[in-house]
Parts: structure tokens; C-alpha cells; sequence
């Protein structure tokens, strides 16, 4: 890495917008070897209420374990300390609301046991509205409506990366407040079922929201060939989409997962659940050049090889996230 890149990044505040990894003594030291000062950190895809409050109590655990490597964010000002003190901040996100179940109060709990960031359904259909991979994108249901209107309330960002179209627009539309992709590309760029149809990109733009583009192979036109060269090209096609402003970086890494929790995340509900329509290959092959959290710097370096001017590198990076954070969660 070139002193200039490094310097750049060294000095960033630098945001992933997500990552389901298996949570590790490891995937920590990744993060911190990549710099990263805070990562939106799934705790919660398909479990319900109970399981998910399993999930919480092991991360509060390990920010005891590990308090020398992570924090938990509860508010914006928690992400300049994990900066200063050279710790990766966590902020527990859900990639669904089956933790809720059918129960609205229960995001109440959720937010004041520090969840920020929820996606309203993942690839199937739940109470609130469809997922990208149902049969049929019914939209919104009244009790997503009220799920929306009750996040706003909290201070909860709405993730809508795994959400299917309809439901998509809806949400935007119904929302307060901006909203976010955290880990997404443009489908107008790679014709994957995951990833956002131009208008609902250029939307989201319009209600002040910010698009993480992801390096995750299956979404990028390149699939598993793909090298950080595709990625950033991803990046300056988002660019002229939707301006400085409002793009990030949501990698999706998934580092020490198995075949196994794959296979339960498309199976989903269902016997065979939407995995017939998402196929992916195994073992997962990462973008060339970002394969996993302590990568993160080779970005930078990307960015600065394209030409990005530093201001705009630190926006991407995440002073973009931080904004919409510090909006949405109503400090």
C-alpha cells in the first residue's frame, strides 16, 4: 500500500455497512488489521424473538471477551470513540423482523438493547412485506406500515437491501426518514434478483438515503472472477447515479461461515425455500483483492489509484453512513 492510500485511510473514518461473518477472536482481528471503526454486524436473519435475544446476549458477551479489539455503538459519538481508541465499533443490525415476530413493542426492547439498523424482510415474505425472492411482490402489508412508522419513532434505520421491489418503493414512500441499501449494487449493472432496480436507487436518493456497494461476488458482473478493479467500477457507476453524497461500502462478508449456514439462510422457512432461484457456489469465492475485513485498506488504495479526490474517499468510506446515522437515530 502507497503512504499516501495509507495515510488517507489511517485518518478515515471508515464504516461497513455489513457483515454476517462468524463471529470470532479472528474476524475482530481482521477488522482492526483493516482499520474498520465500526461495522453494521448482523445479529438476527431468521431467528425469532428468543433466539435473537441469544444472539444479543453472546455479543454483549463479547464486548467483554474482546473489549481491547470492539465496542458497541449506541449513538454517533460512540463511532469517534472507537475511532480514538483504536477499537472496531459494533452496531447490531437485523437482516429481517421475524425477531419480532408479530409483536410491535418488542422493537422497543430491541433498540434499547442496541439494535440501530433493521431490514424489513429478507429474501422470503414476513408480516411485513415481501422479500426479493417471493413469488409474488404484494408490498407492504398495514402491519409494515405500523412497523415503519413505530422505527422512525425509535430512531431505528430501515434497511432495505434484501426487500423485494414493491414493497421497496412503498417503504421509501411510507418513511419519515431516509432509508438505506446497506449492501447492494445496481441491477441495471449485474441482472441479480438482490440487486436494486435504478429507480428504486435513484428514490432512495431522493429521500436523503445511501447505497453500500458490495463486493460480494454473486452481485457483480463478474461473479466469482471478480477482482477490486470490478468492484470500484461499481463504485463510479453508482457515482454517477447517485452523487458523492449518498454511497458507501456494505461488503457482505461472510468470513468463517460454512457450506451449512448458506444452505440455511436460502432454505429459509420452506423445504426448499428461494435457494432454487439463488444459487451460489461453494466455498465462496471473495472479490479478488477484498476477501475479508483486514482487506479493507486495499480500497482506499483503489480509490486513490481511480482518482478520487480524498474528501470524497472519506465520504465513501464513511463519513456518508455516519450522517445518515447520526439523522436517523435522533440525537
Amino acid at each position: 500500500m502507497d503512504s499516501e492510500s495509507r495515510r488517507i485511510h489511517d485518518a478515515a473514518i471508515v464504516v461497513d455497512c455489513l457483515e454476517i461473518s462468524n463471529w470470532s477472536e479472528e474476524v475482530f482481528r481482521n477488522m482492526r488489521r483493516g482499520g474498520l471503526t465500526a461495522v453494521n454486524c448482523t445479529a438476527s436473519v431468521l431467528e425469532n424473538f428468543r433466539k435473537t435475544i441469544g444472539n444479543i446476549v453472546r455479543w454483549h458477551e463479547m464486548f467483554e471477551k474482546y473489549a481491547d479489539l470492539i465496542m458497541p455503538i449506541r449513538r454517533t459519538a460512540d463511532i469517534q470513540t472507537a475511532k480514538e481508541t483504536g477499537r472496531t465499533g459494533i452496531i447490531l443490525g437485523f437482516q429481517n423482523t421475524s425477531a419480532i415476530e408479530d409483536d410491535l413493542k418488542l422493537l422497543s426492547i430491541f433498540q434499547q438493547l442496541g439494535v440501530r439498523i433493521i431490514q424489513l424482510t429478507y429474501m422470503e415474505a414476513n408480516l411485513a412485506g415481501q422479500g426479493c425472492l417471493e413469488r409474488i411482490d404484494a408490498g407492504l402489508t398495514s402491519f409494515g406500515l405500523e412497523m415503519i412508522e413505530e422505527m422512525n419513532r425509535l430512531g431505528i434505520l430501515i434497511d432495505l437491501s434484501h426487500v423485494g421491489y414493491r414493497t421497496t418503493m412503498e417503504a421509501i414512500e411510507a418513511s419519515k426518514k431516509p432509508v438505506a441499501f446497506t449492501h447492494a449494487n445496481p441491477k441495471s449493472l449485474c441482472n441479480h434478483p438482490r440487486n436494486k432496480p435504478d429507480d428504486a436507487i435513484k428514490a432512495l436518493v431522493r429521500k436523503g438515503g445511501v447505497i453500500g456497494a458490495t463486493v460480494f461476488p454473486a452481485f457483480l458482473p463478474a461473479g466469482n472472477n471478480s477482482t477490486i478493479k470490478d468492484f470500484v467500477d461499481v463504485v463510479d457507476y453508482l457515482l454517477k447515479m447517485v452523487g458523492i453524497d449518498h454511497l458507501a461500502i456494505g461488503t457482505d462478508f461472510t468470513e468463517g461461515q460454512p457450506k451449512e449456514f448458506f444452505d440455511w439462510l436460502l432454505t429459509g422457512r420452506s423445504m426448499k425455500g428461494p435457494a432454487l432461484t439463488f444459487k451460489l457456489e461453494h466455498p465462496i469465492k471473495n472479490t479478488q483483492g477484498i476477501q475479508g475485513a483486514a482487506d479493507f485498506p486495499n480500497v482506499t488504495e483503489a480509490l486513490v489509484a481511480r482518482g478520487y479526490a480524498e474528501s470524497d474517499i472519506r465520504k465513501i468510506l464513511g463519513e456518508n453512513m455516519v450522517r445518515l446515522f447520526r439523522e436517523i437515530w435522533a440525537e
